[in-house]
């Protein structure tokens, strides 16, 4: 029987009570379009198989959509700098409110209510 082996400290994760659901993405190339684990996303079209096309969240985009979270990346890093990427994000779970990025000078305080809404749930998290 193989030992037990221990889990690391995810940063992100912040609660087990509400389920954690993933959503396969993709992140279109732009410049500057590369992003970490934790990114906070917002849907801006679908692809032709319906998979959700992505960016980072960011209150000063021009277009509505760009403006309304809906997930968090999972992946530990994308680059669609140079080529549009498949990713998975978190629809739905508990998250660490300091873990979580977002585009141009956006903080947590200003999306927590729609993330909240999108049922993306957010915590303080003491270490």
């Amino acid at each position: 029987m193989p030992a037990y082996q221990s889990v690391p400290y995810d940063n992100l994760i912040a609660g087990m009570v509400q389920p954690i659901v993933t959503q396969s993405i993709v992140i279109n190339q732009a410049a500057g379009a590369k992003y970490d684990r934790g990114t906070v996303l917002a849907r801006t079209g679908f692809e032709v198989d319906g998979t959700w096309i992505c960016t980072i969240v960011n209150s000063a985009a021009t277009a509505a959509e760009a403006k309304v979270p809906v997930g968090v990346l999972a992946d530990v890093e994308v680059d669609a700098t140079l080529t549009k990427q498949r990713a998975t994000a978190y629809t739905s779970g508990e998250f660490n409110r300091e873990a979580l990025k977002f585009g141009g000078t956006d903080s947590i305080a200003i999306h927590e209510a729609a993330l909240n809404n999108a049922k993306i749930y957010t915590k303080r998290v003491v270490k």
